[in-house]
């Protein structure tokens, strides 16, 4: 296998994540910094991905997660296929997207099949004293929706396969990829 298919199955297996919700794909783990300088880990699910190497997941507006991709826009995605052994680690720029044309194609192909996500009263992270007070929604007005999108500057994966594991980088500066294979 060369340099160039192998990346080209790791990000097939992305791009398959998008369509297939039980895809092992799907749900990724995303790391933020917060305002103490501590990193912050969440699953998400991806939601999108580009050949720009441009992955896009939902969330709402309010959450702890868009504070601090506001403060600092160094991010990381972690994707694992258990059945094939298959780790992609992302590192990007992370900014969020509140309104726009690709604001609106999400909200219409995606984001208002679920508008509970992104209209629920109280704001997310909230202490409250029972959760039924979580389920309180503003249906009629303006969601909270907003979508995270991250530029990949750097991706890695490492496929296990018993004694030969293969392990590759992917460096991208100015639209231009530079790919190297990696010792596992």
């Amino acid at each position: 296998m060369t340099l160039t298919e192998a990346w080209k199955h790791v990000l097939n297996r992305v791009k398959e994540a998008v369509a297939d919700s039980d895809h092992p794909f799907r749900f990724v783990a995303l790391a933020t910094i917060d305002k103490n300088k501590r990193p912050q880990q969440r699953t998400v699910v991806l939601r999108d991905f580009s050949e720009e190497s441009t992955f896009m997941i939902y969330t709402d507006s309010r959450s702890d997660k868009v504070g601090e991709i506001r403060e600092s826009d160094s991010a990381s995605l972690l994707f694992y296929d258990d059945k094939e052994k298959l780790q992609l680690r992302v590192t990007g720029r992370a900014s969020i997207v509140k309104a726009g044309e690709e604001y609106k194609r999400h909200w219409d192909n995606g984001g208002s099949s679920s508008p509970h996500s992104y209209t629920s009263v109280v704001t997310p992270g909230s202490k409250i004293e029972n959760p039924d007070e979580a389920f309180n929604w503003h249906l009629e007005s303006t969601p909270n929706f907003c979508l995270v999108k991250i530029e990949a500057v750097r991706m890695e994966f490492l496929q296990l396969d018993g004694v030969r594991h293969i392990r590759s980088e992917k460096i991208i500066r100015n639209r231009e990829e530079i790919l190297h294979w990696l010792a596992p």
